[in-house]
């Protein structure tokens, strides 16, 4: 089978797991054992969850019945080839062709000539948008995201900034790495990358970070392999940083897995000390181990367990870290821009539920905090609700912890806040508070 042709068999897989199966969009490609054909699949996939609104705008007026009413392979291949149309400018009889083909794989005969006469008139340019829709409802189909969220941000950021977020989110995010400088210099491991080719540089935003542009998977990089570098984006290293661990703590990262808060904080710590990880998923804790191990990195401990919990059956944790990092579970809107799938499974709904959990957390963290010891409260969210509101309302009911200066102050002292429109990475947002007594 022709490596193109495996590729739009798994994109057409994988795009239906997602919606039937609520998969996230690298699971379900791995699923398809996909070899050489899983980085096209990965492009055009990711080029559909990225621009599905405005495909389906455009593909609407071909069609006799909505596009929500076909079956969900024919669905997908139908986005899948007006993307290559557009984003790739595949040959229509290619396009036509193939996904068409596609759907005697699928068990859809009776699709095969629907497919093949939609796909012969699919455009190579998009619809325009309605023009006397709504401003919110215009850029979400324009720049393919869910009503709620732009009319949300239109508000927060007003058009402008607004319309920014929205295509910096359609863009494929550069690898970012960070040097594990326990083991090479941020130059060694950059000037390594530029000789074998690769169009790496140095991020502006976290000094350990190194921004790889068109780059595939590290994972056989020999920096991988001998634990000089791991995979984090530079919002995320900023917020380690920010915590600024000191030689000999004694630090508790409470929800802690994937690990790359953990790991570089003891990196910070040049590994003296101590960082208990400890999150509620055995796989995701020893995920960490593996990274902690890969990296060389001995004053890494883990625990599985809620904070919550963990806290009311161990009573002599109370008081007694030096620091404490939440990075809370959360709505995930600054990272859309990596995980194009995400965007259409949030909700209102979501947001609400993730406000109460966070707060509960955020109270269970802080009661592992000595006195004058550091709590930093982080989240990969845009939205005020899980970021400012959450950080001044602790304030309010722990009296006992203070920052410096105002706490909806972006990037000055006490809270951190970076902007994918504008600092070019993803969305985090973090507050650091001090126990006082």
């Amino acid at each position: 089978m022709l490596i193109k042709t495996r590729a739009r068999l798994g994109a057409i897989a994988a795009l239906v797991a997602i919606e039937e199966d609520d998969a996230i969009l690298g699971a379900a490609l791995d699923k398809q054992n996909l070899g050489e054909a899983l980085g096209f699949a990965r492009e055009i996939s990711s080029g559909v969850l990225r621009h599905r609104a405005r495909l389906d705008w455009t593909i609407a007026p071909l069609l006799k019945k909505p596009l929500e009413k076909l079956d969900a392979p024919v669905r997908a291949a139908l986005r899948l080839g007006l993307y290559e149309r557009i984003g790739l400018q595949t040959h229509i009889a290619v396009v036509a062709d193939e996904y068409a083909g596609a759907m005697r794989a699928f068990g859809h005969k009776y699709a095969v000539g629907f497919v093949n006469a939609v796909s012969r008139r699919l455009p190579a340019e998009w619809r325009e948008v309605h023009p006397r829709w709504p401003r919110a409802r215009q850029m979400a189909t324009e720049f393919s995201h869910p009503p709620w969220l732009v009319e949300r941000w239109l508000e927060i950021f007003g058009e402008s900034d607004c319309a920014a977020l929205l295509q910096k989110n359609n863009e494929r995010a550069p690898l970012s790495l960070r040097v594990n400088t326990l083991r090479a210099s941020r130059d060694e491991v950059r000037d390594a990358l530029v000789e074998r080719g690769l169009k790496a540089r140095d991020s502006e935003v976290a000094r350990d970070a190194i921004i790889v542009e068109d780059a595939g998977s590290p994972l056989g990089w020999p920096e991988w392999t001998s634990g000089k570098i791991i995979a984090q984006d530079e919002a995320a290293q900023s917020v380690s940083q920010f915590l600024d661990p000191q030689p000999s703590w004694k630090i508790a990262d409470v929800a802690a897995a994937p690990g790359g808060k953990t790991t570089h904080l003891a990196q910070l710590m040049n590994d003296k000390g101590t960082v208990l990880a400890c999150d509620i998923a055995p796989g995701r804790i020893k995920l960490i181990e593996q990274n902690a191990a890969r990296l060389g990195l001995k004053s890494v401990q883990t625990r599985v367990g809620d904070w919550r919990e963990v806290m009311k059956s161990t009573p002599e944790y109370r008081r007694t870290f030096d620091a404490v990092l939440l990075d809370a579970p959360c709505l995930g809107t600054g990272t859309l821009r990596r995980r194009p799938d995400a965007k259409w499974k949030k909700t209102r709904g979501q947001l609400e539920e993730l406000v109460v959990l966070q707060r509960e957390l955020l109270d269970a963290a802080s009661s592992a905090v000595k006195p004058g010891g550091v709590l930093v409260y982080a989240t990969c969210s845009l939205e005020r609700e899980e970021n400012q509101d959450q950080a001044s309302a602790f304030l309010q009911r722990n009296l006992s912890f203070e920052t410096d200066g105002g706490i909806n102050r972006a990037n000055a002292g006490d809270v951190l806040q970076t902007l994918p429109q504008r600092d070019g990475c993803d969305g985090a947002f973090a507050a650091r508070f001090r126990r006082k007594i």
